[in-house]
């Protein structure tokens, strides 16, 4: 039944995405919300899997996203790579790269793993900036392309379909995943690691495929990013960003098929309205994830559904 849900949920989210161009008009910056909206989501996705799922807390997303968007954007500029292969590249350079420093982190749990994770993504953006000849450092790496299919090039506006179609597809990799053994391991080690790992299930290895799972939509995200944009400078890949992914998590509602989908559209409609706050807006974040965790768990999608369930009980009162 979950899965006819779930599917249910996709099929409305493509309806309602699809037609929300054509209903408000397809301006740039509409389609540069809606874009980057999907983006979000797919990278939400990949940190829902590892945080929502196997119990892992990362604060260093942005390391797995700069990878994607570095690993495309110099493939496709400086070596004339495809697009579309550049993309593909970026997500399988990000899964290995979240495999490698996975392997000597995995047994540390809560803080400890949070703080680590935060020093991959600070090495990370590091290495950015110390390997001019290669990224570009704080200059960055420009004129990126878009994607084409024969002799159509994509534009600002067409691009947002691409974002589309792979948000859909990881919906529904994500909901494969979850609803097979991998899923099931990744819930027994979320919900007691010390029973999971009584029960026969490999803790460590499926702990490492929780990190290169989630890693390859974040990776995939950030090569999205990239072409999109044009553009990608140090700046975009900060422990800023990987808060957002996290906020984002939080919001919507951490392992569920939905949240995700809210979340990452939430905050990205929050974070082009607070823009004027400027450094300040780190603040507005740490507040959502205080009032998230203590006072709504569960995130939007949990709030939803108490409200369902005390509109349940009135009309259950009505009736009787």
């Amino acid at each position: 039944m979950a899965r006819y849900k779930n599917w249910l949920i996709s099929l409305a989210f493509i309806l309602v995405f699809v037609g929300l161009p054509a209903l408000l008009g397809s301006n740039a910056y509409l389609m540069l919300i809606l874009s980057l909206s999907g983006i979000f989501v797919i990278a939400s996705i990949g940190l829902d899997l590892l945080f929502g799922y196997s119990g892992q807390i990362s604060i260093g997303q942005a390391a797995f996203y700069a990878v994607g968007a570095y690993t495309s954007a110099i493939l496709t500029t400086k070596l004339g790579i495809s697009v579309w292969l550049g993309m593909l590249a970026g997500g399988v350079l990000a899964t290995v790269f979240a495999a490698l420093v996975a392997l000597p982190i995995c047994k540390l749990v809560h803080m400890f793993l949070a703080l680590v994770t935060i020093g991959i993504g600070e090495l990370t953006h590091q290495a950015i900036i110390n390997l001019p000849d290669l990224t570009g450092s704080f200059t960055g790496v420009r004129a990126i392309p878009m994607p084409r299919i024969g002799g159509y090039v994509f534009n600002v506006s067409s691009y947002y379909y691409i974002v589309l179609a792979l948000v859909v597809l990881s919906l529904l990799v994500k909901q494969r995943i979850v609803d097979s053994r991998i899923g099931r391991a990744f819930i027994a080690i979320r919900e007691n690691t010390d029973a999971a790992n009584a029960m026969g299930i490999n803790v460590t290895y499926y702990k490492v495929v929780a990190f290169a799972c989630s890693a390859s939509f974040t990776g995939i995200a950030g090569a999205l990013y990239a072409h999109y944009i044009g553009f990608i400078s140090p700046e975009s890949f900060t422990l800023d960003q990987s808060v957002l992914f996290l906020t984002a998590v939080l919001c919507g509602g951490m392992g569920t098929f939905v949240g995700p989908i809210i979340g990452a559209v939430v905050i990205t409609v929050i974070n082009e309205a607070i823009q004027v706050l400027g450094s300040y807006q780190m603040l507005v974040y740490g507040i959502f994830i205080v009032v998230a965790v203590i006072y709504v768990p569960e995130g939007l999608v949990g709030v939803v559904k108490m409200i369902q369930r005390n509109l349940l009980k009135v009309v259950n009162r009505v009736a009787d």
